[in-house]
């Protein structure tokens, strides 16, 4: 890792076990760098108290960084008493709901409101999605009709930049064999959620066990199809930590192991324990398998959202085409570089996206399939790809790095 990736590592270290020592660790540090990474793994305002009481931290950027974290304090609570206002009305129409990660998962720091959420999510039956809708309708919310989904509405009301997803099922419209189990596993029913209380307010959530199991898969959906931040290491660790004595350590690791994601989680768990200070009993008996190395191209994949060359503007550009590992329609990939190149370049049928489904009916046109796919992305790339979009060459190279080091981490059996 950079020097800058350490110092930012430490820093968050530091912050989440709440250690605002100057030790001199940082007396050497590029704070701007730092600085960027932070706001990047959207924990500027996790770490700052921290950042604060280092002497080499410069005065100006002191005060931007601080400016910055009232700015997350102010906007998450009025998020909060925006959900919980809505929330409140759901309940008095006698709907049952769950609210999970979000505020459930912020709770969990230090000082949640420094945490920000990109979006409030929210559990209901899809009977009660047309009521629960108008609720946030005439609370002046605007349905982004591009984002929604059949099983997820989304909401952004323009005047405070607060967005609802109100989910009818938490994994969204993903189908195949991994979500058959997750479902099967029964993690979303109502018998299981709890009443927690979040800044003074009760809310229903998932149980615990439910909870943590669903947050490795959302975090695994991320690291796979767009890339996750060094944010999900973080919550994770205060999940585990804040809850440890309700969870069920065996329950976790064998739903784990069930969906072929024990390996990764022996890597991910490794990582939480070893550098944010997880509890170890958590993970007794289950030890990382990668090596130092692979571990450490992990955490580098993490800190910088899966784009440490910083070539893409969107994070949606990977997702037709790792979405099959991701749901597990594939689970395996080639060992060797030239072969992943060649799967890419000649993929099949079922890896192929909706503009080929002539293919995915009928196998025999799939070489028709594989020079439509040429034709289609040669002509994007000369009148359609815009400024922060891969190109057919770049995603080439980045599906193949990534592959790669899926399979290093345990999400992908080799061939």
């Amino acid at each position: 890792m950079k020097l800058q990736d350490t110092n930012f590592i430490k820093l968050t270290s530091k912050a989440i076990i709440q250690d605002t020592s100057d030790d001199g660790h940082f007396l050497s540090a590029d704070w701007e760098k730092v600085y960027e990474l932070a706001c990047r793994n959207t924990l500027a305002g996790v770490t700052y108290d921290v950042a604060k009481a280092q002497s080499s931290l410069p005065e100006e950027l002191r005060k931007r960084w601080d400016f910055f974290r009232f700015q997350i304090f102010v906007r998450q609570k009025k998020h909060f008493h925006a959900l919980i206002d809505l929330i409140r009305e759901i309940e008095s129409s006698g709907i049952d709901y769950a609210i999970f990660k979000g505020i459930v998962v912020a709770d969990c720091y230090p000082n949640p409101a420094y945490r920000p959420s990109s979006d409030s999510d929210i559990l209901v039956d899809s009977g009660d999605a047309a009521a629960v809708c108008a609720m946030i309708e005439k609370r002046g919310y605007v349905k982004n009709e591009h984002k929604t989904k059949e099983h997820v509405f989304v909401y952004e009301n323009e005047t405070t930049g607060h967005m609802i997803e109100l989910h009818t099922t938490v994994y969204e419209d993903y189908e195949g064999q991994k979500i058959d189990k997750l479902k099967a596993a029964d993690l979303e029913s109502p018998s299981k959620r709890i009443t927690v209380e979040v800044d003074g307010e009760k809310v229903r959530t998932f149980g615990h066990n439910e909870h943590l199991v669903y947050q490795m898969f959302h975090i695994i959906k991320h690291f796979m199809l767009e890339g996750a931040s060094v944010r999900f290491f973080t919550d994770i660790t205060l999940f585990v930590n804040r809850h440890f004595d309700e969870l069920s350590k065996d329950y976790f690791w064998q739903m784990m192991d069930k969906l072929n994601y024990g390996f990764f989680c022996e890597n991910f768990l490794g990582i939480c324990v070893e550098y944010f200070g997880m509890n170890p009993a958590f993970t007794e008996g289950r030890k990382p398998k990668a090596s130092k190395e692979v571990l450490e191209a992990m955490i580098v994949d993490f800190i910088y959202k899966g784009d440490e060359a910083q070539l893409r503007s969107e994070d949606w550009q990977l997702t037709t085409t790792l979405e099959p590992y991701l749901v597990g329609n594939l689970t395996s990939v080639n060992g060797s570089k030239s072969g992943r190149i060649i799967r890419f370049l000649f993929p099949k049928a079922e890896e192929l996206g909706e503009r080929y489904v002539y293919a995915k009916e009928n196998p025999l046109l799939l070489p028709i399939a594989w020079i439509h796919r040429f034709g289609y992305k040669a002509i994007w790339s000369l009148f359609q790809k815009e400024e922060g979009q891969y190109s057919a060459t770049e995603k080439m190279i980045v599906v193949e790095n990534r592959l790669g080091l899926m399979s290093s981490v345990g999400l992908l059996d080799e061939e």
